[in-house]
């Protein structure tokens, strides 16, 4: 079922539709006080939330209860604790819903991805609180749950705390298994489950809480439900570890939810799997009157925006800067001093300055005011990755696939990375390497005068996303590190966060070409000519590519690149000579011009935004002319740069 991302001006009327005695048992009621969806919508809604027709089919594995309990302690509270069952284990049950009928809204797909714990226990008895009903403290904590529906993902967390995220999720039946496939948002399959249809009918009629928490309260959430299961049990499990079955229950991806699952060491073979049809179901408001010994558990703040990922503790997490040129030393410069766990891997001239006088960084022009200088510690050996629980890396997209396998060999198997690289080929390179990554869009320009001295014209702001918005828990960790440091946000727009910066960054090709910086502008009337019309034909193509955009910092506008381009340029003169005088060396420059380089950033800034032109049909006369420049020029040793006339007779033939 692919997700919907609309909410309903009104709720669906549909209460005639739960009748059964079932329904009878319960009294619908309203909230206190309306839902409010969004800026527009206000909804109503009764409760508890009646569930009829439903789909239900469970697989219940074994996993690691250490990794269970660490996740619970950390994200919820250490006082509730997984059910324990043999051979150091617990239990994590996925139940996968077709909600066909939901009382006043409309019908969806849910996982919920739930641990049976016990909630301050005198002692926790092993195995018993599953097979019977004598354990009054018994429950479920729900570590993740993706469903098709934004408007369920409202309640959800707005409601009951619950960590739903809105994604596609497809149910269907395939030789008496019933096969389920959650997606995220780049459409990629993290977690496929494969469960049987078969067994003994049981019949259930159950009543059961869900422990979550909303704004720093545990909450009690009861649900009921009734329906005969066909049930398969598994009981040599629990004398054996890590059955291998015919074919797995369970595989799992590198997105979403799937670094959490991973980290629980979940077995392939089910302990038990229940398959249900035309269940009734209900799932009340939250319990404000819990018994005391919920009511006196202590909990931490919870962000219910965070999706389901170990919620890290920021302090203890030992980051490494790998590779350290100018954003690398200006990012970790800023953070090294407040965080203590902080380390440099580098090699040659980088590596022997860093560890005899740590980074150096001034602002603009401001060297003999703002020069700081920063100790900080140095890898010696790359075997020392396999220590951290991040890894930020500072490398250009170009060098980027050899400094991946090399990471990969020498790093844990669940490292964070953080990749500080322009354009999107980053996005393509990491996820074959890594499951967890998060990549940062870099605000700021920053220069490096010699290793590992550094200038930069402003300090950020880092811009922090995943394409499918997962990692949240990852990215408010990460966030919090660098903030002592340097501004640092989240966004839930990646895509126009980065394709905005791309925009900006196409000055890049530009100004290597010309040598701004490097030598004197001989007209720059035709600077100014070839400047913003190669950023406004960028703006153009990125909007028909279907992005928006995404304020960056002090980064010009779309609105004023756009306006520098169309207006007369004897109006806009003056504040493009302010502009050009701000202007510093692009890393560009800095590659092909001060080091003779011949490796640059050409084809993942330039030549991506022809890419979208011709996709788009968006005529380009001037990117497609400075790039097919610099693709002569900028892979040859001893690069001089062109006159900016010469450029522009060039520009002058495609136009």
């Amino acid at each position: 079922m692919k997700a919907t991302w609309d909410v309903p001006e009104k709720t669906l009327d549909n209460g005639t539709q739960f009748s059964n005695d079932f329904y009878q048992r319960f009294t619908l009621r309203k909230a206190p006080q309306p839902l409010r969806m969004n800026e527009s919508v206000t909804k109503d809604y009764l409760f508890p939330t009646f569930y009829g027709d439903v789909s239900c089919a469970v697989a219940v594995l074994m996993c690691s209860y250490e990794k269970a309990a660490a996740l619970i302690a950390e994200q919820l509270s250490p006082r509730i604790v997984p059910v324990r069952m043999t051979k150091g284990r617990a239990l994590v049950a996925f139940s996968c819903y077709e909600y066909k009928n939901v009382m006043g809204v409309r019908p969806y797909n849910e996982i919920a991805i739930a641990i049976p714990v016990m909630v301050d226990p005198c002692c926790n008895v092993p195995v018993l609180p599953m097979v019977t009903d004598s354990f009054s403290r018994f429950g479920y904590y729900i570590a993740g749950m993706p469903v098709t529906s934004k408007e369920n993902t409202i309640r959800g967390r707005t409601i009951w705390g619950l960590p739903k995220v809105t994604q596609d999720i497809d149910i269907y039946r395939e030789d008496g298994n019933c096969i389920v496939k959650a997606m995220d948002n780049n459409g990629n399959v993290y977690l496929s489950l494969s469960i049987s249809m078969d067994g003994t009918p049981t019949k259930f009629d159950v009543s059961s809480f869900l422990y979550s928490q909303r704004g720093g309260k545990l909450l009690q959430n009861r649900t009921d439900f009734r329906a005969t299961f066909n049930v398969k049990k598994n009981m040599q499990l629990l004398f054996k570890k890590n059955v291998k079955p015919e074919s797995p229950c369970i595989e799992l991806g590198g997105t979403s939810f799937a670094p959490l699952l991973k980290r629980l060491e979940i077995e392939e073979s089910p302990f038990q799997t229940r398959y249900a049809e035309h269940m009734s179901a209900c799932f009340d408001l939250p319990n404000n009157l819990a018994p005391e010994w919920v009511q006196t558990v202590s909990v931490s703040s919870y962000n219910l925006e965070d999706e389901a990922s170990m919620k890290l503790p920021s302090n203890n997490l030992k980051m490494a800067f790998f590779g350290t040129g100018a954003i690398g030393a200006s990012v970790g410069g800023w953070v090294a001093p407040f965080h203590k766990e902080t380390y440099f891997f580098d090699q040659g001239k980088i590596f022997d300055a860093l560890k005899i006088g740590g980074i150096s960084h001034y602002q603009g022009d401001k060297k003999d005011k703002t020069m700081t200088t920063v100790p900080v510690k140095v890898m010696e050996d790359i075997s020392e990755l396999k220590s951290m629980d991040v890894i930020v890396i500072g490398v250009k997209n170009y060098s980027l696939e050899a400094i991946a396998k090399l990471i990969k060999a020498n790093a844990r198997e669940d490292v964070i990375i953080v990749s500080m690289a322009n354009g999107v080929d980053n996005q393509q390179i990491l996820p074959r390497y890594f499951s967890r990554v998060i990549y940062c869009v870099v605000s700021f320009n920053a220069w490096m005068d010699h290793p590992v001295t550094v200038g930069y014209q402003k300090k950020g702001p880092l811009v922090l996303g995943t394409p499918d918005n997962s990692l949240r828990t990852e990215m408010n960790a990460i966030a919090d590190i660098f903030n002592q440091g340097v501004e640092t946000v989240i966004t839930e727009h990646l895509q126009d966060a980065v394709h905005s910066k791309i925009v900006v960054n196409l000055t890049n090709s530009l100004t290597t070409l010309v040598g701004h910086g490097f030598k004197e502008i001989s007209d720059l009337d035709t600077f100014q000519r070839l400047l913003t019309n190669t950023l406004y034909e960028g703006v153009r193509i990125v909007k028909a590519a279907g992005y928006k955009e995404c304020k960056l910092g002090g980064m010009p506008s779309w609105f004023l690149l756009t306006a520098s381009a169309l207006l007369p340029r004897s109006l806009t003169r003056p504040l493009f000579k302010k502009n050009v005088a701000k202007m510093v060396m692009s890393s560009m420059s800095q590659d092909i011009i001060q080091r003779g380089g011949t490796s640059s950033e050409l084809d993942s800034l330039t030549g991506y935004i022809l890419k979208l032109a011709r996709q788009n049909k968006i005529n380009a006369p001037y990117n497609e002319t400075i790039y097919e420049l610099g693709k002569e020029r900028f892979n040859k040793p001893g690069f001089a740069p062109m006159d900016v006339k010469e450029v522009w007779a060039e520009v002058q033939k495609k136009l």
